[in-house]
């Protein structure tokens, strides 16, 4: 089995209590399926492959696919050109035709793949060799004492991006209503949610190494609330708008929900309302141009707005 299919699908469980402050990271290696809400904070990611952008271990001889020119190196194998390094199979050895890349996570000790060594001893690696037709076999895990493809200095693109979607840092957004506790039946609630850097505005970034510069866009998209009065979900363009006791009363609401029915047949007697938005990440590089990841982080509101719907009853 590929390294790549212990990490294609992440879903990074941050279930922190809401006295928590949790952060957000996307890791991409490589073209992903769409992960499921899983949490209630929670990442989501689905990969596009861009263009030039080959399937696990499916470069094409002499095209450089696997690292770019100037980043990865070719090697000479069996009359064939192939990437001395492939971001999911590892390093490649011109002496046997085979990719090696230590196996992450390592096998627990014991396990029959350390053939009686210890996890002290070297490590197991994931090996796949290709034929002479230039066909790739996976074949069974080693032990190596060292490491069997002496590996040559390598910046991988997608650890340049993860630094930079690190460094933003983005958080789950705080939300609020107004009124905060009990609303009317047809008055229409005021919804928003704190904007900090690390839950509003659109950025771009950059990041170098190995001779290697890769280029990370964010776009934020619209805002969309679930409110569980059996009226579904809608979208706020702008959500972070908060109210204010000194605003007029011809004040309008940028983002807001008009209950139409009461809460008293509702669990708690009380509607719940949730919001998420989700971050657009492209990345590019700067040696072949590439777009190699394209996906989404989704952001769950760091908590659930609760609220009591009354119905005003008129007297004549």
């Amino acid at each position: 089995m590929l390294n790549s299919a212990r990490r294609t699908v992440i879903c990074l469980l941050l279930a922190l209590c809401a006295l928590a402050a949790p952060s957000a990271t996307a890791f991409a290696e490589g073209p992903q399926p769409t992960v499921r809400p899983c949490a209630q904070h929670d990442v989501c990611v689905g990969i596009s492959p861009g263009p030039g952008t080959p399937a696990p271990g499916h470069t094409v001889p002499g095209g450089g696919g696997g690292g770019g020119d100037g980043v990865v190196p070719m090697c000479s194998w069996n009359g064939q050109q192939w990437p001395c390094w492939d971001d999911d199979l590892g390093w490649f050895s011109t002496d046997d035709g085979c990719y090696y890349i230590a196996s992450a996570p390592q096998p627990p000790a014991g396990d029959p793949a350390w053939a009686g060594h210890q996890p002290s001893d070297g490590a197991v690696y994931e090996v796949n060799c290709r034929g002479t037709g230039g066909q790739l076999t996976p074949k069974p895990v080693q032990f190596f004492a060292d490491p069997p493809v002496a590996p040559r200095p390598l910046v991988r693109p997608r650890d340049l991006m993860n630094q930079v979607i690190d460094q933003w840092g983005f958080l789950p957004p705080a939300l609020h209503a107004a009124p905060g506790d009990t609303a009317v039946v047809g008055s229409p609630v005021w919804l928003w949610y704190d904007r900090t850097d690390r839950t509003y505005g659109d950025r771009t970034n950059s990041l170098s190494g190995g001779g290697l510069t890769v280029t990370v866009k964010a776009t934020r998209t619209p805002v969309t609330w679930t409110v569980d009065d059996g009226s579904g979900s809608f979208t706020c363009t702008d959500a972070t708008t908060p109210y204010s006791k000194d605003l007029p009363a011809s004040a309008t609401a940028p983002c807001s929900h008009t209950f139409k029915v009461s809460s008293a047949r509702a669990r708690d007697q009380k509607f719940n309302l949730t919001a998420r938005y989700d971050w657009h990440i492209e990345a590019t590089r700067s040696d072949t141009g590439a777009k190699f990841a394209d996906f989404l982080i989704r952001m769950e509101g760091a908590q659930i707005v609760t609220l009591r719907v009354a119905e005003v009853q008129v007297l004549n």
